[in-house]
C-alpha cells in the first residue's frame, strides 16, 4: 500500500473500509467521501431510534404512580391522589441520565474491551466532551433563552450539589489521570470513582427533601406547597378540563373524533413532563417521528383559540384577525362581545363569572346591560337573577360579571340559564359581537346516595310478629329522597305466612337509615 499524499481527503491506494462486496479503494474520494457520509448519518439514526425506545422505557418507569389516600381538610373527606415512586431529582441523576448517556457510555465499552482495556481515540473522549458540552455550552443556551419574565432554578441546592460535582469531577480526572496514577487507572480509583457517583445521588436527594439548609416554612408556603402537591398528583384541574369538554361538546359543527382530540390536547397542556419526555420529543421531531404532543390540523387551532377566547381580541389567526377588522370596520367601531358562547360552573361554586371584552375602537365610552334569562334553571331557585350596567371607559378592554348561583341540597339534573347583551341607545360607533349571548350551566354536585339492604337475607322467628328490615343510605346523603318498596311471594305466601306490605321510606337530607316492618303470621 501506498503512502498518501500530504491534502488528500482519503488515500487513493486504500483498501475498502466498509463495503466487503466490493473493493471500492479505486473510486474517487468525493464518491467515496459522500457514501461514508450517507453510511455514517444512517447510523446516527439506527442509534437514535434504539435511544428513543430506551429513554421510552425509562419515561415510563420514572412516571409510574401510586395511589395515596389523604384526608382534605377543606372538603371534609377522605381524597386519593396519584404520587410519583420516583423522586424527580433521584431519576434524573440515575436512570435519566443513563438513558441520555447511553450511546457514549456503550461506545466507550465496546472500544475499550477490543482494545484490551486500553483508552482508545473516541470511547473516554466522547463522555468527557458530552459532560463539558453540557456544562458550557447547554447551560449557556438555557441561560440565553430564557425571556423577558425571567426565571429561576427551581431547586436551587440541588443544583448547588450537581454544579459542584460537575467541577470536582474533572479535578478527580487530574488527580487519578497526572497525580496518583499517571496515564493508568487503578482498580481502587475506577471503584471510587464509581462510588462518588452514589454519594452524588444520596447528597442531592437530602437537598431535595430539604433536610438540610431547611427554612422555617410559613403558612402561605404550607398553602403553596399543598398547591403543588395537589398539582402535581392531579397534573391538572379536573373541573376546568370537564368544563372545556362539556363546552366542545355543545358545538354541533365538531365530530366526536375532533372533540376528543381537543380534549386531548387540553389535557396534556397541564400535564408536567419529565427531562425524558422532551428529549424523546425532540429526538423525533429532528427524525419526523410521531410527535409526543397532540397535533392538530389548522382547523381545530383555530377552534381551540377561540373556544379560550383572547382577552383584549387580538388574535395571531388571520382568518379571525378578518372576521374581527369586518366587525369593527378597521377599528372603527368598538366591539362587545363575551369571550366566550357557554360556561360551566359547580353548584357549589356559588358563583359564575363571565368575562366581557371590548375590542376595536377602545378609545370612547361603550355601556352595555347584562341580562338573565330562564332556560331549564329558574331565577330564585337555582340562580339569583342579575341586570346590570357595564361600563367601558377608554382603552378598557375587559369586564367581568358574575351571577350568583343558590347552592341547594336536593338532586337534579344539569340546568341551564342564559346571560344576554344589550347596547345602551345613542351610541352609534358600538356594536355587539358574534358572542353576545353567553348559556351557563350549572352542574348538580350533589349526591343524594344509592340505597341498598344491611343485609342480603334476614332469619325471623314465626313469634316475633313483626319483620324489621333496614335499609341504608350509602355514598351521600344530601336532600330529600324516597325509596318505594314492596313485598313479593317466595315459598312464604302473603296472607297465610306475613302480611302483604307496600310503602314508602322518605330519607330527609343527611338521614342514611330507615326501617322495612313486615307483619309476620304466627300459626
Amino acid at each position: 500500500m501506498s503512502n498518501c499524499s500530504s491534502g488528500t481527503f482519503l488515500c487513493q491506494n486504500a483498501s475498502s473500509l466498509i463495503l466487503p462486496l466490493l473493493d471500492e479503494s479505486t473510486w474517487r474520494n468525493e464518491v467515496r467521501a459522500a457514501l461514508y457520509l450517507v453510511g455514517l448519518f444512517w447510523s446516527f439514526m439506527g442509534v437514535s431510534i434504539v435511544a428513543d425506545v430506551f429513554m421510552t422505557s425509562i419515561e415510563r418507569i420514572t412516571s409510574a404512580t401510586r395511589k395515596m389516600t389523604f384526608f382534605n381538610s377543606d372538603t371534609g373527606v377522605d381524597e386519593q391522589v396519584d404520587v410519583k415512586i420516583w423522586n424527580d431529582t433521584v431519576a434524573n441523576l440515575s436512570l435519566m441520565a443513563l438513558g441520555s448517556s447511553a450511546p457514549e457510555i456503550l461506545l466507550s465499552i465496546i472500544e475499550i474491551i477490543g482494545n484490551g482495556f486500553k483508552a482508545g481515540e473516541l470511547g473516554p473522549g466522547t463522555i468527557v466532551g458530552s459532560a463539558a458540552f453540557n456544562l458550557l455550552i447547554i447551560t449557556a443556551v438555557c441561560i440565553c433563552s430564557v425571556d423577558d419574565e425571567g426565571k429561576r432554578i427551581k431547586q436551587f441546592m440541588v443544583f448547588c450539589v450537581t454544579a459542584t460535582f460537575c467541577e470536582f469531577a474533572y479535578i478527580w480526572l487530574v488527580i487519578i489521570l497526572v497525580c496518583s496514577s499517571p496515564d493508568f487507572i487503578d482498580l481502587w480509583e475506577g471503584v471510587v470513582t464509581f462510588l462518588l457517583f452514589f454519594i452524588l445521588v444520596v447528597a442531592a436527594y437530602i437537598m431535595d427533601k430539604g433536610f438540610c439548609f431547611k427554612k422555617a416554612e410559613t403558612e402561605a408556603d404550607k398553602e403553596a406547597n399543598k398547591g403543588l402537591i395537589v398539582h402535581d398528583a392531579h397534573h391538572i384541574n379536573e373541573e376546568k378540563l370537564r368544563e372545556f369538554i362539556k363546552q366542545i361538546g355543545k358545538d354541533p359543527n365538531l365530530t366526536e373524533e375532533e372533540v376528543r382530540r381537543l380534549a386531548l390536547k387540553k389535557f396534556s397542556e397541564g400535564m408536567p413532563h419529565s427531562r425524558a419526555w422532551y428529549r424523546i420529543n425532540a429526538t423525533r421531531q429532528m427524525m419526523g417521528g410521531h410527535k409526543l404532543q397532540v397535533q392538530l390540523p389548522e382547523k381545530l387551532q383555530g377552534k381551540l383559540a377561540e373556544i379560550e377566547g383572547a382577552g383584549d381580541g387580538a388574535s395571531s389567526d388571520p382568518h379571525l384577525k378578518a372576521k374581527q377588522d369586518a366587525l369593527t370596520e378597521n377599528g372603527r367601531l368598538s366591539v362587545v362581545e363575551f369571550t366566550s358562547t357557554s360556561v360551566a360552573v359547580l353548584e357549589r361554586d356559588q358563583r359564575a363569572r363571565l368575562t366581557i371584552r371590548r375590542y376595536g375602537n377602545v378609545k370612547q365610552r361603550v355601556v352595555v346591560k347584562a341580562e338573565t334569562v330562564d332556560g331549564t334553571a329558574t331565577k330564585n331557585e337555582d340562580y339569583v337573577p342579575l341586570k346590570k350596567t357595564v361600563v367601558f371607559e377608554p382603552d378598557e378592554t375587559q369586564q367581568t360579571v358574575d351571577v350568583e348561583i343558590i347552592d341547594d341540597n336536593q338532586w337534579e339534573p344539569d340546568e341551564t340559564f342564559f346571560v344576554k347583551l344589550t347596547l345602551e341607545k345613542d351610541q352609534k360607533l358600538a356594536r355587539l359581537g358574534p358572542k353576545k349571548i353567553n348559556q351557563v350551566t350549572i352542574i348538580n354536585d350533589d349526591e343524594p346516595g344509592t340505597f341498598e339492604f344491611v343485609n342480603a337475607s334476614y332469619l325471623f322467628k314465626e313469634s316475633c310478629g313483626r319483620a324489621t328490615v333496614p335499609v341504608r343510605r350509602v355514598n351521600g346523603a344530601d336532600g330529600v329522597a324516597k325509596v318505594s318498596w314492596k313485598t313479593e311471594d317466595q315459598t312464604a305466601r302473603a296472607g297465610c305466612d306475613y302480611e302483604a306490605s307496600s310503602g314508602e321510606l322518605i330519607f330527609n337530607h343527611g338521614e342514611i337509615e330507615k326501617t322495612i316492618e313486615v307483619a309476620i303470621y304466627d300459626d
